[in-house]
């Protein structure tokens, strides 16, 4: 089935994805480009079960702060490769911890940090407001780093807001951007 296809129906059978064609067009490409992709997903959400069919030849996993949206999506299909991560900041101290990684360092299960990953999306913690209640994704950006195999892909979503602009600047380099793409938010693909 041709992909573009494929993205259709899939978007259709699961409601409630919020990234758009473009972007799920770009992602699932880049996915499907690596033969049994171990692709890792920062957030567990509605696309989840999306990428786990784009990805069928190969590993999915998630990584979710989120009890209670972890226990949604894990009660509709516990089949799902996800873990319940705590972060150790908030999106207020964005600007402290900007030049210490060791503060933005996650203490992630072995099963993700002893994976060579061809592929990382950073789409979540959540980060929209410069508030407490917030982790923001200034670790996983700088994880999706230290995680990604080399000549591997990662791609940031919602790259407009300026703690994501500023991070993937600062962890993932300029230099290594590939493209960005306008969807439901800005997305930018990085070479790792």
């Amino acid at each position: 089935m041709d992909l573009s296809v494929e993205i259709d129906k899939l978007r259709s059978k699961y409601e409630g994805i919020q990234l758009l064609k473009p972007e799920l067009q770009l992602i699932s490409n880049t996915v499907r480009k690596v033969n049994q992709c171990n692709f890792l997903v920062f957030g567990l959400g509605n696309d989840s079960r999306f990428w786990i069919k784009i990805n069928k030849s190969g590993r999915t996993a998630f990584l979710e702060d989120n009890y209670h949206w972890f226990n949604k999506i894990k009660k509709s299909n516990s089949r799902h490769e996800a873990y319940l991560i705590n972060y150790p900041n908030n999106i207020t101290q964005w600007e402290d911890i900007l030049n210490k990684p060791k503060k933005l360092k996650l203490d992630l299960p072995k099963e993700i940090t002893e994976t060579q990953w061809d592929v990382i999306l950073v789409d979540g913690p959540a980060g929209w407001k410069i508030k407490k209640q917030f982790h923001g994704r200034m670790s996983s950006i700088y994880m999706a780093k230290k995680l990604i195999k080399k000549n591997g892909i990662i791609f940031v979503h919602d790259c407009l807001r300026k703690v994501e602009k500023i991070y993937a600047k600062k962890y993932l380099k300029e230099s290594n951007l590939i493209c960005s793409i306008s969807g439901y938010a800005l997305l930018r693909m990085y070479k790792g």
